[in-house]
């Protein structure tokens, strides 16, 4: 039995009021603590103190690593293109490339930075990959802040990368504006370059190998030539001296592993000079091929008179066949020549070449009367300006594609070599003839491998042009007089003329890029625009800021394009 003294000690303890007053009062305290939720949160945040550091610690150490990654990587990625710079086109990992990698990703990612342990002097080992790729792979431990309270003592960082140098080889097509604007200055608009062109004494000639070469005098300002023909020799002597630079560089290499750079040089105006064109062999494209060339031409005489800005033809609706013997080939022909034949359904809404537009299906064999080039006869159309016919001119003779000599490039582009401006502007016309000499698969084949001893070839075409396009309806050019025969056009309108050869010239420039060419586009002068037409005709993917296309206000621009095209020819490339 309990003892009642006890205060009813073994009764319901709960019942308080029945136990004595001592017990009732430590009861009462229990009981009141039981009730009181005052210091609940000291317990839940010991209890959540663990899991919370593990979250804050997680976050610290992983932007800690997000941070010791991406500082890596910009180190490998600097290091690779260093070394790639120094190793040049000589294919050979040296120790100075490799002391070239460690020095840059050294100073990208210096030793123990976050604490980590990469020393680049023992941990950046670059290899050598296809194609004298430069690879690097690089892994360093970052140690953990606060993770390593719950036993992650660190974090791996790796970054891989690549570097290649993208002129492999390299082959670039130079379409050059030589049209008369070309001898005014630059800041010249296009009116002003007419009157000074127009100007009576301007059209001068000389002689160059033989033959008689017509041209607008250059324009000078105190004895110096300050022309646009003049500002395009600058800038088109120091773009070789970029890629001379590169030459050197795949010089030092054995000769079996030897790059190359080749170039080929269209001048055009209202004619291209195919007939005299030098090949590698330095023979003439006539003497190598003369049965692609129709000696056998028709002709139609026009006389155009000026008066009071208005001209006046006539006409003689009489063909006039001429066959041209050895004697006048090897004495008067000039090498020009008129286009192979074409269709004149061809408009700005044409999305296909028609079967026998053979000029612009640029892989046709020369083997007809139809598909042959006709040798150019200004005499037989009366094209003699003295007398006011139908304007002619004749530019310098192409080059075909071939390596070049730093002598050679610039003795070819020297005003007293017959690089000189005279005629209207046919841009269709050379980019055509661009479009020949790249083709893989038409007359010049087997001048195009896809490799070069085991290394692509990247293909470049840069036209560059001082006007819009202005085809003379009355002017013997490469199509005849458009006015007389209408090749080009249904009626002989010079404003649908322009039209239609812009419109040649996108369906040029389109198959040109489907060849896996890119094309740069220059317009050069105060007075030109940078049109829509050159943008599209550009590899250029962005309207709003094209990337292949450039305006040149002046020479020291001009020069600065020529720069800025030469650099991205010749970069070097991230692959990784």
């Amino acid at each position: 039995m309990p003892d009642p003294e006890l205060g009813g000690v073994g009764r319901d303890m709960g019942d308080c009021k029945a136990m004595g007053k001592t017990i009732e009062h430590f009861c009462g305290i229990m009981t009141r603590l039981g009730k009181n939720q005052a210091g609940n949160t000291i317990a839940i945040i010991a209890a959540a103190l663990v899991p919370l550091a593990g979250m804050v610690g997680g976050a610290v150490d992983i932007s800690r690593g997000y941070l010791a990654q991406t500082r890596l990587q910009q180190a490998c990625d600097a290091g690779v293109l260093a070394g790639r710079k120094v190793m040049g086109s000589s294919g050979v990992l040296s120790d100075a490339v490799r002391d070239e990698v460690r020095k840059y990703v050294g100073f990208n990612f210096p030793d123990a930075y976050l604490g980590s342990a990469l020393s680049p002097t023992t941990s950046v080992n670059p290899t050598l990959g296809a194609n004298d790729t430069l690879q690097l792979t690089v892994t360093t431990t970052v140690p953990t802040v606060v993770m390593r309270l719950f036993g992650k003592n660190t974090m791996t960082a790796t970054a891989t990368c690549t570097a290649r140098n993208d002129y492999a080889n390299i082959d670039i097509v130079l379409v050059l504006d030589v049209t008369g604007s070309m001898a005014c200055k630059p800041e010249r608009d296009a009116s002003q370059c007419s009157s000074y062109a127009n100007t009576s004494g301007r059209k001068k000639t000389m002689t160059v190998d033989g033959r008689t070469v017509t041209y607008i005098d250059e324009e000078t300002s105190g004895g110096v030539n300050i022309s646009r023909m003049q500002g395009l020799r600058t800038a088109l002597a120091n773009l070789q001296s970029q890629m001379a630079t590169i030459e050197s560089q795949f010089n030092l290499t054995e000769e079996s592993k030897r790059k190359r750079i080749r170039w080929a040089i269209i001048p055009f105006s209202q004619m291209v000079n195919a007939g005299f064109s030098k090949g590698s062999a330095n023979t003439t494209l006539y003497a190598r091929q003369p049965g692609w060339f129709n000696t056998t031409g028709t002709y139609r005489e026009t006389t155009c008179l000026s008066s009071r800005g208005v001209v006046t033809c006539t006409l003689d609706r009489t063909n006039s066949s001429v066959a041209h013997d050895t004697t006048w080939l090897a004495n008067t022909w000039d090498g020009c020549i008129e286009e192979q034949s074409t269709s004149n359904s061809i408009t700005s809404t044409s999305s296909t070449i028609p079967s026998t537009a053979y000029d612009l299906l640029f892989n046709t064999v020369p083997n007809s009367t139809a598909t042959r080039w006709t040798v150019a006869d200004p005499v037989k159309v009366g094209a003699d300006a003295s007398t006011g016919s139908p304007q002619y001119a004749c530019p310098k003779p192409m080059r075909e594609m071939q390596t070049m000599t730093t002598t050679d490039f610039n003795n070819y582009f020297a005003f007293n070599q017959g690089f000189v401006a005279n005629g209207g502007t046919y841009l269709d016309l050379g980019i055509l003839w661009a479009a020949r000499l790249l083709s893989r698969s038409g007359n010049w084949a087997s001048e195009n491998p896809t490799l070069y001893r085991t290394f692509p070839v990247s293909r470049y075409v840069i036209l560059m042009t001082d006007g819009n396009m202005d085809a003379k309806a009355y002017g013997y050019g490469a199509y005849a007089q458009e006015w007389t025969w209408r090749r080009v056009t249904t009626n002989g309108d010079p404003d649908l003329s322009d039209d239609n050869h812009t419109a040649r010239m996108l369906l040029t420039c389109t198959a040109i890029k489907n060849m896996d060419a890119k094309i740069y586009t220059i317009s050069f002068s105060s007075g030109s625009t940078l049109s829509q037409d050159l943008i599209d005709c550009s590899s250029s993917t962005n309207s709003t800021n094209p990337e292949f296309a450039y305006k040149a206000d002046d020479s020291a621009e001009l020069n600065n394009v020529f720069r800025d095209i030469g650099e991205n020819i010749g970069s070097l490339r991230l692959s990784q």
